[in-house]
This record gives structure tokens, sequence and C-alpha cells, in this order.
């Protein structure tokens, strides 16, 4: 695979996570009521089940944290991060 190609490819995935993957989750999945995440989503964001799995959870406060650490410093992905550690 050329340096090319590998390029070509980062760009595809970095703008998948920022265009699509985060903006859906940040719209949808915050549980602004009960604190937490809420990831029992249609395709459309509609909520089908409040219920919590703990590793969803876990994996949210990294995703947030990631993108925090290695993406940009935005403060609202820092505030998401913490706001679903403080929910367990």
């Amino acid at each position: 695979m050329t340096t090319e190609r590998i390029d070509e490819l980062i760009a595809v995935y970095r703008d998948g996570l920022l265009q699509d993957v985060e903006p859906f989750w940040t719209r949808y999945g915050i549980d602004r009521e009960c604190g937490g995440y809420l990831n029992c989503l249609d395709r459309d964001g509609t909520v089908f089940s409040t219920d919590k799995q703990i590793w969803m959870e876990a994996r949210m406060v990294w995703f947030y944290a990631r993108l925090y650490n290695q993406v940009e410093k935005r403060p609202e992905w820092l505030e998401l991060s913490a706001r679903g550690r403080s929910f367990w």
C-alpha cells in the first residue's frame, strides 16, 4: 500500500468519525435526564430502550476522552466523557 493510499484512507475514516459517528452519538446518545448514555438507538436516533449496559457506558467515556486527547481539545468532548464517568 502506498503512502498516498494510506493518507486517503486516514482522511476517509477521520471524516466518517467526525462527520457521521460523533455527531450522531452526541445528538442522540446523551441521556440528559438520567445521566450516562442512551445506547439502544435505531439508525435514525430513535430510542427503543432506555436500558443501559455498563460496557457501552465505558466505551462512550473512552470514545469522548479519546477524541479529546487524540483529535482535538474540544471542551464539550471532555465534558461528555466526564458526564458518562460520573454516571457510574
